[in-house]
C-alpha cells in the first residue's frame, strides 16, 4: 500500500523548494526597492483577496464564511476583518496590472505606425502636433485607447522616456521614431521594472492556466537550454541567442498582425508570445 504521508511530504518538499527558488530571486530583485514591511503588507492583502476569490468561485452565489477564509489563509478572524476593511476602503494599490499600464503606449505606437504603412504618401505622418485637446497626438490617443484614468500627457512622457518618440516643445510636435513600443529602450529604471514585472506576470498567467487545463487546452510553454556552456563562450552564445530571438520576434509580429482589430475596444483580449534569454546563476 502506498505511503500517503511520504507522498505528501515529497509534494510539500517540492513545493517549498520551488517557492524558495522563485521568491528568492524576486526578493533579491526587490531588496532596496521596497521595504520588507511594505512587501508583507501587500502579500497579506493579495493573499486574502485571492483566497476569497478562489473560495467564491468554488461556491458561486454564496458568501465566503469568515471562519473558512481565516482557516484557509492561516490568519485569525480579526486580522481577516481588518484586511477586508482595508481592501474595501482602498483596493487600487493592490490591484495594479503592469501589463495594463504598458498596453496603452504599445497600442498608440502600433496605431500610429500602421497609419504610416497604409498612407505611404503622407511624409508628415510621422510628426504630430501635441499639447491641446484638438492636437493630432491627443486625437490619436483618444481614438486608440480608453481614457480611464489615463492622460495623453502620461502616455507621451512614457514614449519619450523609452525613446519611442522625439518631442519638440518649441514647435509643439512629436515625431515617431520606432515601429513598435518597447519599454526596454528606456534608461529609466521604473519603466524597466514595470516591463520586467509585466513579463513575469504573463508567464505566471500561462503557468496558472496550464496547471488547471487539460492537455489539449494547455497554452504553449517551453524553454530550451544547455548545462554544458563554457564560461568563455558566454558572450558569443548571448549574441547568437539574441540574433535568433530577434528573428523570431519579427516573425511573431507578422503572424499576429492579421488577427488584430484596427481599433482598441474594452471587449478585446490581450494575447501574444514572449521572448527572453536567461542564465541560471
Amino acid at each position: 500500500m502506498p505511503d500517503l504521508n511520504s507522498g505528501r511530504h515529497r509534494e510539500a518538499n517540492l513545493l517549498t523548494q520551488a517557492v524558495d527558488n522563485v521568491f528568492r530571486k524576486l526578493i533579491r530583485f526587490l531588496v532596496g526597492r521596497i521595504s520588507l514591511v511594505r512587501l508583507q503588507e501587500m502579500i497579506r492583502h493579495i493573499y486574502v483577496e485571492e483566497t476569497e476569490r478562489k473560495l467564491r468561485a468554488e461556491k458561486p452565489g454564496k458568501n465566503v464564511p469568515l471562519t473558512l477564509l481565516a482557516l484557509t489563509t492561516g490568519l485569525d478572524t480579526r486580522a481577516v476583518v481588518r484586511l477586508r476593511q482595508q481592501l474595501d476602503a482602498d483596493s487600487e494599490p493592490f490591484r495594479q496590472r503592469f501589463l495594463a499600464e504598458l498596453t496603452p503606449e504599445s497600442a498608440v505606437v502600433e496605431a500610429w505606425a500602421n497609419r504610416l504603412e497604409k498612407d505611404l504618401d503622407d511624409s508628415d505622418g510621422a510628426v504630430l502636433s501635441f499639447g491641446a485637446d484638438d492636437a493630432e497626438f491627443e486625437e490619436l490617443v483618444r481614438s486608440t485607447v480608453p481614457m480611464h484614468g489615463i492622460t495623453a500627457q502620461s502616455i507621451l512622457q512614457r514614449l519619450v522616456d523609452t525613446r519611442s518618440v522625439e518631442r519638440d516643445r518649441e514647435h509643439g510636435t512629436v515625431r515617431l521614431l520606432v515601429d513598435h513600443f518597447s519599454p526596454y529602450l528606456s534608461e529609466d529604471e521604473p519603466n524597466m521594472i514595470n516591463a520586467a514585472f509585466s513579463a513575469i506576470s504573463n508567464l505566471i498567467s500561462t503557468i496558472e492556466h496550464n496547471v488547471n487545463a487539460t492537455q489539449p487546452d494547455r497554452l504553449f510553454q517551453r524553454q530550451a537550454w544547455t548545462f554544458r556552456l563554457e564560461p568563455e563562450d558566454r558572450e558569443g552564445f548571448r549574441k547568437a541567442m539574441r540574433d535568433m530571438l530577434e528573428r523570431q520576434e519579427a516573425s511573431a509580429r507578422e503572424e499576429i498582425e492579421p488577427w488584430e482589430r484596427e481599433r482598441y475596444g474594452d471587449s478585446l483580449l490581450t494575447a501574444g508570445v514572449g521572448f527572453y534569454y536567461f542564465e541560471d546563476t
